[in-house]
């Protein structure tokens, strides 16, 4: 099984999309009403993870790291504050 953190719009074949009103990061109860321990192969956050505090995150990462299976991966990606693109 591979999951989409934060999805937004974004909607890739073969992985469960979710959102933060379903599946809240910090909430292990949210993990539990759909998931079982061990049982992700892989997790998609791109542009998650900079919306938290460093502690938040932290508990993110360890609730996310209870539910993969050994073997498997979580991607985080978030922008570099020190490459400026067009945005700024």
């Amino acid at each position: 099984m591979k999951v989409i953190l934060g999805a937004g719009n974004t909607k890739l074949d073969g992985w469960i999309s979710t959102q933060e009103k379903d599946l809240n990061l910090l909430d292990i109860k949210d993990f539990k009403k759909y998931f079982d321990e061990c049982s992700i192969d892989a997790m998609l956050a791109e542009h998650v993870w900079e919306h938290m505090t460093k502690e938040e995150g932290i508990v993110a990462a360890k609730n996310c790291y209870e539910f993969l299976k050994e073997g498997g991966y979580i991607r985080v990606a978030v922008p570099d504050r020190n490459f400026k693109n067009e945005y700024g």
